[in-house]
């Protein structure tokens, strides 16, 4: 995903307990992927109850805009998330379009 994407710069399989199962950064990436995982999760759970609570259904997806990177989350269960860090003129829809993709074949590879 992130060497497909125009401005990817890392990306991440982590579960909701801030432990990573995977990650992988362009060379010469100053984003720290892993503390960034690390502290979305939290964030991540409040976003998920509170739209349970709000009886929206369960949260899919998330995305950060910052001024030095925009980050694209997909939930992929009650267990873990993917994350895809950009540029901030990196390819926005193709990073959501290959993390849409890629969802089914992450979680039948966990199962």
């Amino acid at each position: 995903m992130v060497e497909g994407t125009d401005g990817g710069i890392a990306g991440l399989l982590m579960g909701f307990d801030g432990i990573a199962v995977d990650t992988y950064s362009r060379d010469g990436a100053e984003l720290d992927i892993t503390t960034m995982g690390m502290e979305l999760s939290v964030v991540l759970k409040d976003i998920s109850r509170a739209v349970e609570q709000l009886k929206a259904g369960t949260a899919k997806e998330v995305s950060i805009q910052a001024e030095h990177a925009t980050t694209v989350v997909r939930l992929l269960n009650e267990d873990y998330f993917v994350a895809l860090a950009l540029s901030p003129d990196g390819n926005f829809g193709k990073g959501r379009f290959l993390l849409r993709l890629a969802a089914p074949k992450i979680l039948s590879a966990l199962e």
